[in-house]
């Protein structure tokens, strides 16, 4: 009978502790922009409403801005830390990345919209929301919307304006003879 009653008292702290129903409400930018990073494991493949994804390690924002140039190599999006407790607990959370309204088409494939990709975060810890320009299809100009979603919450929505080529660029220039 006692092991039954230690039991149940375990499983009452456990459940105030950690809810399973926990609704997180609050998640603060930390840096948002143009950035860079020490490491980069990649995870390739296009799946569903998802696309490759990267896991990032020693994240340097080289600039504050929400003016992105379209540049082969150029990584932007914003770092966040999830506000609630318990500290140091992993939640799921949904990063959702909307392209503008032309959509992002792959070569001879298909059309996307949106990109969604599910992970876990610790509350009270950096993480990253971002995207890094790996092919010349992907650079689509225009607005570019970043959302972190925990169940039907949206905690942060971040707006970022990609620019295509300049068309200053095409101009012929004088050259001194």
């Amino acid at each position: 009978m006692k092991k039954y009653i230690v039991t149940v008292l375990i499983l009452c702290w456990t459940m105030q502790v950690f809810p399973a129903d926990l609704e997180i409400r609050a998640a603060e930018i930390v840096g948002y922009g143009i950035f860079d990073a020490a490491t980069t494991s990649a995870r390739r493949g296009f799946s569903g409403s998802s696309m490759a994804r990267d896991d990032v390690r020693g994240v340097r924002f080289l600039d504050y801005t929400t003016d992105i140039p379209g540049e082969l190599g150029l990584n932007f999006g914003f770092q966040y830390v999830i506000n609630s407790s318990p500290k140091g607990r992993p939640i799921r959370v949904t990063s959702v990345i909307k392209f503008p309204e032309q959509g992002m088409q792959r070569p001879k494939g298909r059309l996307y919209t949106e990109s969604r990709d599910n992970h876990e975060v610790v509350i009270g810890e950096k993480a990253l929301h971002g995207y890094g320009f790996d092919e010349e299809w992907e650079i689509v100009p225009g607005t570019w919307v970043f959302e972190l979603w925990h169940k039907e919450a949206r905690l942060i929505k971040k707006t970022f304006q990609v620019l295509g080529p300049d068309p200053l660029d095409d101009l012929p220039t004088e050259s001194s003879e």
